[in-house]
């Protein structure tokens, strides 16, 4: 059989609070059995008259007296200190000229809020009410009514010292769950910072020489070569390119969660900013036959000042989402202001998503289309990466999509207006 508990927890340490001499007596033979004389007494008239023996404790109740609350609050206290709590304690209603029952389990809790409390009372002492309206924590006492009956002494004495050792085994097996749960959060903490740092680390040594790889190919194809040679350079071109976007991404991604990209607010024209970003993935849109527009209200502000970086960086993942998921149709940005704030818009004529599909791609890494047999390329991070350049320039994100309907993507920019200035 399994044990609820340990040796080296077992408690069966008991305070006895009472005035009277005498009882402290009654209960030192009623807890642990008269003495050796009596013992043997007992079980030979058991022997000569057929009735049953008197049974023996497997073990003696430790037990311990004071006759005050005074008294037995410093015992407690005392007790505590050196950690040999007491499991339990009988304790006397009336105890003149000092504390009573109540006022003396009240303060026992003040030093020990787990010692189990038996109110030993007459029927003429305190009334029920009141003894509920003192002891509020009625799951660590009960009543004793005078006259006494042996059994339930004895029985009270098994059941709450057993009590307080299983609440004293649940108790370190809680502080043990809250210390692995601790120690995990702390490896997984760790982990996080190392992860973070190796691909903080990894992408700035790739993007290095990623530039470099761009810089050539670009001079290559300044070289003169032959129109298979600028064919070959072009697709390795586009490679290097795709690949320095993903690598970005990637470097973007890690600097939001670690929180280190810079979101100062620079003064710009929305216009302009628009025309920029229609003219940086024009061809992309073009080479799959879609139209790229742009549309800024008529009351759209001439100048903003805002964290146009970061602006630029969110519009770019959108629109490129947006290029990747549309097979036909079109790609239309949209800016206007919005409560002191600008709100940009990247809505598509693409292959839209399920309720499903959306709630699955707010993961970062998660793709729609995931596996070896996907149709689309990237990494997974467009959306969410979105999501926290928007978090870190105090906009929010909503996304509207439908399956086969399209997508329509909106977040908002805290910037203010600024002051007409001639373009």
């Amino acid at each position: 059989m399994t044990r609820t508990h340990s040796p080296e927890l077992e408690n069966h340490r008991i305070l006895i609070v009472d005035d009277n001499p005498a009882i402290h007596d009654d209960f030192r033979t009623v807890l642990n059995g008269p003495a050796d004389d009596g013992a043997d007494i007992d079980a030979a008239a058991a022997a000569i008259l057929g009735t049953a023996a008197p049974v023996k404790n497997e073990f003696e109740f430790e037990l311990d007296f004071a006759h005050q609350g005074e008294e037995a609050f410093e015992k407690v206290r005392r007790a505590n200190a050196d950690g040999r709590p007491y499991a339990m304690a009988f304790v006397d209603m009336r105890m003149p000229p000092g504390w009573d029952g109540l006022t003396t389990i009240s303060r026992l809790w003040d030093v020990d809020a787990a010692i189990q409390a038996v109110i030993c009372t007459a029927y003429s002492d305190r009334g029920w009410n009141e003894i509920q309206a003192t002891l509020t924590q009625r799951d660590r006492w009960l009543v004793l009514k005078k006259p006494f009956d042996k059994i339930e002494v004895l029985q009270l004495a098994h059941a709450l010292t057993q009590k307080w050792q299983l609440a004293r085994v649940a108790k370190l097996k809680m502080e043990e769950l809250e210390w692995m749960v601790a120690q995990r959060t702390s490896d997984l903490e760790r982990a996080h910072r190392v992860t973070r740092e190796f691909l903080a680390n990894a992408s700035h040594e790739l993007l290095t020489p990623m530039n470099g790889i761009c810089g050539s190919l670009a001079l290559l194809g300044m070289s003169s070569p032959s129109h298979e040679q600028q064919q070959d350079i072009g697709r390795a071109q586009q490679c290097a390119d795709d690949l320095l976007r993903l690598m970005s991404q990637i470097l973007d991604f890690n600097r939001a969660e670690a929180g280190t990209l810079v979101a100062d607010p620079v003064e710009f024209s929305p216009r302009e900013f628009l025309a920029t970003i229609v003219r940086d993935h024009g061809l992309a849109a073009i080479s799959k036959g879609l139209r790229l527009d742009a549309a800024g209200e008529a009351s759209l502000p001439e100048r903003w000042s805002g964290p146009v970086a970061l602006i630029q960086r969110t519009m770019g993942l959108l629109i490129d989402n947006a290029i990747k998921f549309t097979p036909k149709g079109s790609v239309v940005l949209q800016c206007h202001a919005e409560d002191g704030a600008l709100k940009f818009s990247v809505t598509d004529t693409g292959v839209g998503m399920t309720s499903e599909q959306l709630e699955w791609i707010r993961t970062p890494f998660a793709q729609v289309d995931g596996g070896t047999t996907r149709r689309s390329s990237g990494i997974g991070l467009g959306l969410p990466l979105a999501k926290r350049l928007v978090r870190l320039m105090g906009g929010t994100l909503t996304v509207a999509t439908r399956a086969d309907a399209g997508t329509s993507v909106s977040f908002t920019a805290n910037a203010s207006a600024r002051s007409r200035v001639a373009a």
